[in-house]
């Protein structure tokens, strides 16, 4: 949608920059007209993709333990845990049900 409306107002800039070219005020014509196109360079140019990578990190000592899933009883691993909003999640691979894992106090 950027991109339509970009396009659009750079060729009503390019509409006006021609007419003043017409009309004999050519430097003012060829700024609109060099104005114009670097829009559409802009609004065509590929956008760098940024990629997020959240890392958790567990604080304090740990219990290691297996978790299962309380719907099915399947195993859980760690590749099914993800974070959404902050909270863990870890997802069930065989009946698709989903945990927000919560840590208990430290104290």
């Amino acid at each position: 949608m950027e991109k339509v409306l970009a396009i659009g107002f750079s060729f009503v800039v390019f509409v006006i920059g021609l007419a003043f070219l017409i009309t004999g005020r050519i430097a003012i014509g060829l700024l609109l007209l060099a104005v114009s196109l670097f829009l559409v360079f802009l609004a065509l140019r590929k956008k760098e993709t940024m990629i997020i990578e959240q890392k958790i990190d567990i604080g304090g000592e740990i219990n290691s333990r297996i978790l299962k899933c309380k719907n099915c009883g399947a195993e859980l691993n760690k590749e099914a845990m993800e974070v959404k909003l902050g909270a863990v999640f870890i997802a069930c691979p065989y009946c698709s049900s989903q945990y927000q894992l919560e840590e208990e106090p430290k104290w």
